[in-house]
């Protein structure tokens, strides 16, 4: 069990590490390319705003009486373009405009090319951008996309008399550091991720150890204790043999005998749940599940009946698993032992006059597992407390001071055995009072 929670430790620590680290990896990256988005929008706004040139050029020609090789657009006054280079050179540098590697491709609504611009870029040729140009004027007229990606360009589409101006800027540069820096924030979260998972096991070992110990401790104890119950208890049964042998058998002697038989049956089954603690793994054997089911039903037949109680079975044949079947067979003993306990009338029934309560085992096959449902009727309520039912010593506050001879620990066991076999077993309420136990168990064969 103590490897088991530290291994659950472990588990939970690293999800939670490697969460973390998604978290911010993810949104690190996240916001650097939407920053290389981000500016180059700016700088694609910039140039189309001002005729597919950067302003302070346009400025410049101008101040020399030459004309732009793209005039800006109509409307822009100079004293506009004055505040426009002001706003421009707030958000980027004088080098920018050099840096910077963009064209740009003037076509018709109809997509016939008019004129393009690629003196601030040598690796791309008239038919490349008309190309470029055509692909995203057809994509920006079936979806409206203005801008966007086409390969390592960033373009801006806008409207220019009756035509179109795309606008692209080459933002390889940028989208190679981004990707080299996702590359290695990954490779750096890995690496973190593998040495807090070497100091996790290590520091981890240290800091269940003193758990390990106590819990050796108390299975320890429950095993001495067993054995130092055992010899009392005999002693107790043979003397009260022999006051019955010397004397009539009186109400004393059945009340002594039947508490003695219960604290043994108790003793046995402490030992039985730290054993179970104890055992790394069962013992891997094919046998007939079918078989061991209804073996143990037929035990109950009897008892059923002599509690004047209905019991139906119902078992699938030729299911096979592997595992061990000595403790399989106490399993279903002992979710049988828990019904015949507890099965009785809902009120509702008894006003009716219903004479039995009922007891319904089933053993089917679900695919590649198989499927044990134990159901009886109850006059208690059970919804809400299912999981309480397979804590140890629980049992239900109107069972205490009956005459059930319930311990608490059988479903404990059975829950053991069933985690142990890798299966999976749930109890479910049902709105009429019964209650239904579900164990699922692996098939082979």
């Amino acid at each position: 069990m103590i490897k088991k929670l530290r291994r659950q430790f472990i588990l939970v620590t690293m999800c939670s590490t490697f969460a973390v680290l998604a978290i911010i990896i993810g949104a690190l990256n996240v916001v650097n390319f939407y920053s290389v988005a981000k500016r180059s929008d700016e700088i694609l706004m910039v140039l189309s705003g001002n005729g597919g040139r950067f302003p302070n050029v346009q400025w410049q020609m101008r101040e020399m009486g030459e004309e732009p090789a793209a005039p800006p657009e109509e409307g822009f006054q100079p004293r506009e373009m004055q505040e426009f280079q002001k706003e421009f050179r707030k958000n980027f540098t004088r080098e920018t405009e050099y840096e910077t590697r963009f064209f740009s491709v003037i076509l018709e609504s109809d997509g016939s090319f008019i004129s393009s611009d690629l003196g601030m870029i040598a690796s791309v040729e008239d038919d490349k951008a008309q190309e470029y140009a055509n692909l995203v004027l057809k994509k920006y007229q079936k979806n409206n996309v203005t801008k966007g990606y086409l390969d390592e360009y960033r373009y801006l589409v806008t409207e220019h008399g009756d035509g179109y101006r795309i606008i692209f800027m080459d933002c390889a540069s940028d989208l190679k550091s981004a990707r080299n820096t996702l590359l290695i924030s990954v490779l750096t979260s890995f690496l973190g991720l593998v040495a807090v998972l070497i100091l996790v096991l290590f520091f981890s070992k240290k800091v269940f150890r003193p758990v390990e110990i106590s819990y050796q401790k108390q299975r320890q104890f429950i095993t001495d204790a067993s054995h130092e119950l055992k010899t009392p208890l005999t002693i107790i049964s043979a003397n009260v043999e022999v006051m019955e042998m010397e004397a009539e058998e009186s109400q004393w002697s059945k009340s002594i005998r039947k508490q003695v038989d219960r604290m043994i049956g108790l003793v046995e089954q402490m030992v039985t749940l730290s054993r179970l603690d104890e055992q790394q793994e069962t013992v891997a054997e094919k046998f007939s599940l079918s078989d061991a089911v209804r073996d143990t039903a037929d035990l109950y037949l009897p008892v059923a009946e002599s509690q004047e109680k209905e019991f139906q079975v119902e078992v699938a044949e030729n299911l096979f698993m592997s595992g061990d079947e000595k403790q399989i067979r106490q399993m279903v003993g002992l979710l049988l032992d828990n019904a015949m306990k507890y099965a009785t009338l809902p009120s509702s029934e008894e006003k009716e006059g219903e004479a039995r309560p009922r007891i319904k085992l089933t053993l089917t096959a679900k695919g590649k597992k198989a499927q044990l449902c134990l159901w009886n009727t109850s006059d208690q309520e059970w919804k809400g407390n299912e999981e309480a039912l397979f804590e140890r010593f629980y049992r239900p506050d109107s069972s205490r001071n009956s005459k059930k001879g319930g311990s608490g620990i059988g479903l404990s066991i059975v829950k053991s055995i069933v985690e142990a076999h890798h299966g999976k077993i749930t109890a479910t309420g049902k709105e009429d009072g019964s209650i239904e136990f579900k164990t699922t168990l692996p098939l082979n064969g």
